[in-house]
């Protein structure tokens, strides 16, 4: 027939979706903490909060993942203690080097699936910035855009005094607050900062950010027990189970 195109074959529905990425199991019956450090030399906590989350939890319980903005991985050397090798760190890099084709690992996405917290520690005033704005530049930002709101939110912002009395901050934490219900601030702390000034804008004890994720999973729910149906299903059914409503909003320290 003269002016007939020939239609292209539909492609299965199967094809169209991604693999999973096979260094991020979901139904191991273990807590699943995605820790992520943003610009700030708070950073340098990082590998105590690790370190007090494998004692407490013990590794038969937990499995931590961490992610590091540019930024953050310029401060990490200068912690007193490595971080141990069996944690593995997600640089901005593995978004594309993972991902070739079209049913490939999406990092950003798979990170956000394998997720039962994200725990944001510290969270710079840049960060603040991008997340109360939509922004979605790096790997970070792009999981925290993609998140599922049934799942638990913590960040502890880390920043100079002067930009933490920015009225701008103000507008973002209070965006945050208004419209983002699944995300719970810490409340920074007074102290001397690295730079020299005294104020607000210290990142919460790292203790204390330990015993906030410790309170919302308690070490004793795990390893969590499965059901026997498929994958998918009974991660996205732990998720819900362990999200959990009424977060603690802007904690204030003496609150704990």
């Amino acid at each position: 027939m003269v002016g007939h195109i020939d239609q292209p074959e539909p492609i299965p529905h199967s094809s169209l979706v991604s693999a999973s990425h096979p260094g991020l199991p979901l139904n191991d019956g273990k807590l699943h903490v995605l820790l992520a450090a943003t610009g700030s030399v708070a950073t340098i906590k990082i590998p105590l909060i690790v370190e007090k989350l494998l004692r407490i939890y013990e590794p038969s319980r937990i499995s931590i993942q961490i992610v590091l903005t540019d930024a953050a991985e310029r401060f990490l050397p200068a912690a007193d203690k490595p971080l141990p090798t069996a944690i593995h760190i997600w640089r901005d890099s593995d978004e594309w080097e993972n991902w070739s084709a079209r049913t490939d690992p999406i990092v950003h996405i798979e990170l956000r699936r394998w997720a039962h917290l994200l725990l944001v520690a510290p969270l710079s005033a840049n960060t603040l910035a991008k997340i109360a704005n939509g922004l979605c530049d790096n790997l970070l930002t792009s999981v925290i855009r993609a998140w599922n709101p049934a799942v638990p939110i913590i960040v502890a912002p880390a920043m100079n005094t002067y930009m933490y009395t920015n009225p701008l901050t103000k507008v973002h934490l209070q965006t945050i607050h208004d419209l983002m219900d699944w995300i719970t601030v810490l409340k920074p702390v007074e102290k001397v900062l690295a730079c020299g000034d005294i104020g607000m804008g210290g990142m919460r004890e790292w203790s204390d950010i330990v015993e906030v994720v410790v309170s919302k999973f308690p070490p004793s729910h795990y390893p969590k027990k499965l059901e026997n149906v498929s994958q998918g299903a009974v991660h996205e059914k732990f998720t819900q189970d362990h999200a959990g409503n009424g977060h603690i909003r802007f904690q204030d320290p003496e609150s704990e």
